[in-house]
């Protein structure tokens, strides 16, 4: 199946694309002299966009992801063979500018810094491919990095992967021509559970170096249970990341 066919299939199972195919399930039903049904399924959609954008639904949801990899700061980490610095980071290239475009997971950037500058491993590889014609992820993380002081000859870069089996499969190529054994693996804590099975799948001891926490310690308030476009976004997130490790488990 093709990285484009992976990517859209799923597209109706989070919450906002099922909504729409709820909402045109119920349109139809209406044309149909079927009001009672159409209504308890433009019902069914408020209640899910509703609890699915509640901060409170959506940080429960993602800590369910989280809570595995309590935070460890970077003096604390074991040392290893290299650190492993995954992308996701990268929304694109600025416009007139050529500077990359950074998300909310930049947090990785720097954790994955932070440890190199502890002397923690002695390699540091970024991975993260990009579509044809475009600059890879890896080359973009490459930039961002040497302005925290990394040096560029400890660097390596593995610029094919499109997901994260491929961050894995390709990544390991370049650690087993340099004799590694030990990774250091950096990625977002909701993220680590699938990505650290499929780099030990290549057989790497993985050190789970977990940063970009979604769910942080703040004031609960009524606010917490009204919706939000960022927590409908968040839930999303989880949702997709739930499936990937189904589909990992299937495989």
């Amino acid at each position: 199946m093709s990285y484009m066919m992976t990517k859209l299939l799923p597209l109706f199972l989070y919450p906002l694309g099922f909504s729409i195919v709820v909402l045109l399930l119920a349109r139809w039903l209406a044309g149909r002299d079927k009001s009672w049904m159409a209504s308890l399924l433009v019902g069914f959609v408020v209640v899910l966009l509703w609890v699915g954008s509640m901060p409170r639904f959506s940080d429960w949801l993602v800590s369910t992801l989280e809570h595995e990899w309590p935070p460890v700061s970077a003096g604390d980490a074991p040392p290893a063979d290299a650190i492993v610095l995954l992308g996701g980071m990268i929304r694109g290239v600025v416009p007139g500018m050529n500077l990359p475009d950074l998300s909310g997971s930049v947090d990785r950037i720097f954790h994955a810094a932070a440890l190199y500058r502890e002397g923690k491993a002695p390699v540091l590889l970024l991975a993260g491919g990009n579509a044809t014609g475009y600059r890879s992820e890896a080359e973009s993380m490459r930039r961002m990095i040497q302005m925290l002081g990394v040096p560029d000859d400890v660097l390596l870069l593995e610029n094919q992967s499109r997901n994260t089996r491929q961050n894995a499969r390709y990544s390991a190529d370049l650690l087993n021509a340099r004799g590694v054994h030990d990774i250091l693996l950096v990625t977002s804590a909701y993220h680590m559970r699938r990505a650290k099975r499929e780099f030990e799948r290549q057989g790497f001891r993985v050190f789970p170096a977990a940063t970009d926490y979604q769910v942080v310690n703040r004031p609960v308030t009524l606010l917490d249970w009204m919706p939000e476009a960022g927590a409908l976004q968040q839930t999303t997130r989880a949702i997709k990341e739930y499936l990937g490790l189904l589909v990992q488990a299937i495989r």
